[in-house]
């Protein structure tokens, strides 16, 4: 098959290279995004096989837009060939097309959502149908670009720090940017459950002070340990849900059931 053309393959012809760069778990993460911008915009790029012009073929670059084809249910997927090559080629080859790919850096990305958050007349909605973002990855930059101090954005452009801490700091102090600012930098030494107790505790206390806020985080937590039986379908969109929301499914969980529990009037 020559090598520029575009050919239609099955996805049930293909078969994954023990040499691409990649594994298979670290190539599902973030899949869900890629499945919503195949699915939004079309395949834009088609992967590279390798074969002698009968199935099966080998995938040497484009592991997760195959995956993401996989997720959808799809049958064909749009492919170039290249000729037979040994291993170490294409390994090489791999590990090329996925250094050469670089992923938007946080400004970048910022700007862009924010610029099309306007031009959408402020609908995020808008915005994550476009893009493929998920919607809570869409309002976190927004929220961050509209409150956050210079000095954050700037430390979040270095990769210093990271966007949920900066949203957490802002809730925490009721979007008071200068308490947000020294808030964020003394977050960094806690854990997720202490961090969350502070936007928790600084979200009900709007007047908190810095230390009471530090301190309450600070407190040892009583927590009991409920397991309980889910069924695939209740697991898979706990999982959904923990992705889309930039959460840990145990977190996801305990908020479902209390605010099950709350509407119910039992707490």
């Amino acid at each position: 098959m020559p090598d520029d053309m575009v050919h239609s393959i099955p996805l049930k012809d293909i078969f994954v290279s023990d040499e691409n760069v990649r594994s298979e778990s670290e190539a599902d993460k973030g899949l869900e995004e890629l499945v919503a911008s195949i699915k939004k915009h079309g395949q834009l790029q088609p992967v590279v096989l390798m074969g002698n012009g009968k199935p099966p073929y080998e995938l040497i670059v484009g592991q997760r837009r195959f995956l993401a084809h996989r997720h959808m249910g799809v049958k064909d997927i749009k492919a170039i060939f290249v000729p037979k090559m040994e291993h170490t080629d294409a390994m090489v080859r791999s590990l090329a097309e996925n250094m050469c790919r670089t992923e938007l850096t946080y400004k970048d990305a910022a700007d862009a959502v924010t610029a099309l958050y306007k031009h959408f007349a402020r609908s995020d909605r808008k915005v994550a149908k476009e893009t493929g973002l998920t919607l809570r990855k869409v309002r976190q930059y927004i929220y961050i670009e509209a409150r956050a101090s210079a000095e954050t954005k700037r430390k979040l452009r270095q990769g210093k720090i990271k966007p949920v801490d900066v949203q957490r700091a802002l809730r925490a102090a009721s979007d008071d940017v200068d308490k947000a600012d020294d808030l964020l930098e003394r977050m960094q030494k806690y854990d997720k459950y202490q961090k969350q107790r502070m936007v928790e505790y600084g979200r009900q206390h709007p007047k908190a002070s810095i230390r009471e806020i530090v301190s309450k985080a600070e407190e040892p937590a009583i927590e009991q340990q409920v397991i309980v039986k889910l069924s695939d379908k209740v697991r898979s969109g706990l999982l959904a849900a923990a992705y889309k929301m930039s959460m840990e499914p145990d977190e996801v969980a305990a908020k479902a059931v209390e605010e099950w529990l709350s509407t119910q009037g039992f707490i």
